[in-house]
């Protein structure tokens, strides 16, 4: 199924062609005399109107393509910033009741204001800064998960505190760089 804005490039791309192709048939032979050639002058200034019509479609398809990508990773990331919030707030809790070391608030805070970031901040309409915040929130999500293996008594709970820590300095730089973008 195609979209209105596919449609309309498919008729100026089938037009241009179209007209292409006459101009082609037309100068085939050499025109014979006046009005030939005037014929063949209205076909070539009917092609660039036709190709800037195309262009103007090709916009439109490519901005209704942003749009729909913006209005995904618009949805997505909150979704992807769920974990990173809730378990920074859950390990917030454990520091708070002191059964974590304060020295974890080092990695909560970070996190926990990159979750809210992901999820809750506007995401401008740009390829590049949809692709950033997108890594931005699954970082995010994985970093939750490796903090709440760190918090688990088990052997790998010191790789998943390093796990965290590397995470919550990929998340931050990850929407650091998405915020350079023009």
């Amino acid at each position: 199924m195609t979209t209105p804005a596919q449609h309309d490039r498919d008729l100026a791309e089938g037009r241009v062609a179209r007209l292409k192709q006459d101009l082609r048939d037309g100068l085939a032979t050499p025109p014979a005399d006046v009005d030939e050639m005037d014929g063949l002058v209205a076909t070539a200034h009917r092609l660039l109107d036709a190709e800037l019509v195309f262009d103007e479609a090709k916009r439109r398809l490519a901005d209704a393509e942003l749009e729909s990508r913006h209005a995904a990773t618009q949805r997505a990331v909150v979704w992807f910033a769920a974990p990173a919030v809730l378990v920074s707030l859950a390990a917030a809790a454990l520091v708070l009741f002191e059964v974590l070391s304060p020295v974890w608030l080092l990695v909560l805070v970070p996190l926990f204001g990159a979750g809210l970031w992901i999820g809750f901040a506007p995401v401008r309409r740009a390829g590049a800064v949809i692709r950033e915040r997108t890594r931005a929130a699954w970082a995010g999500g994985v970093t939750a998960f490796a903090l709440a293996g760190a918090l688990l008594p088990w052997a790998a709970a010191v790789v998943c505190t390093i796990l965290t820590a590397v995470g919550a300095v990929g998340t931050i730089a990850l929407l650091w760089r998405e915020s350079r973008i023009p």
